[in-house]
């Protein structure tokens, strides 16, 4: 329960809060950096993953976890401070359309974010029972699921991409190893 209430109610709240302050242009390019740079991790991370488990295995369900969200901030920090220096002023629509563009652009951005995040949850080293049985039922699975499947599913189904993914699998086959370590640690 306090795993529902903590990535279900107060994460959501949380990235609105922060979003808030920012105008609907801002908040459209950080969704397009956000999905370009998770997608650039994610395509990564699992090689590099690999790569350092060859040297050091005991950190085995770590090292993905790790590396995608390592990647994601560097991606996106580089991605963003280029941003800011090509786009220095807000692109308003007007008073009457202002607040309503605004509000439509942090909610995207909650979104997106909350995607993100919820899908990264698949792959990290959380093996309590509680975690694993949020993240095959709950918000946050539906919410990671969702932006898997939008991202990395559907393109690679049209092709783009070496091989085709599988969000259900990938889902299953992380929850189930960080189970697995955590069951072998006990």
């Amino acid at each position: 329960m306090l795993y529902f209430f903590i990535f279900s109610i107060v994460l959501p709240l949380g990235l609105f809060a922060v979003a808030w302050n920012q105008c609907f242009w801002t908040n459209f390019l950080n969704c397009l950096m956000i999905v370009l740079s998770s997608a650039l991790a994610f395509n990564y991370a699992q090689g590099l993953a690999n790569m350092l488990n060859e040297k050091l295995p005991d950190w085995s369900g770590f090292t993905e976890f790790l590396i995608i969200w390592l990647l994601f901030l560097i991606i996106f920090s580089v991605t963003k401070a280029v941003c800011d220096q090509l786009s220095k002023f807000p692109v308003r629509f007007g008073k009457q359309f202002d607040q309503a563009f605004d509000i439509a652009g942090c909610v995207m951005l909650t979104i997106v974010m909350y995607g993100w995040i919820c899908f990264t949850f698949f792959p990290s080293p959380v093996g309590e029972e509680g975690f694993n049985q949020m993240m095959k039922n709950d918000l946050p699975s539906m919410a990671g699921q969702s932006y898997g499947q939008v991202v990395f599913e559907l393109p690679s189904k049209l092709g783009m991409g070496g091989r085709p993914f599988d969000m259900s699998e990938y889902a299953m086959t992380r929850l189930g190893r960080a189970a697995d370590e955590a069951n072998h640690a006990d």
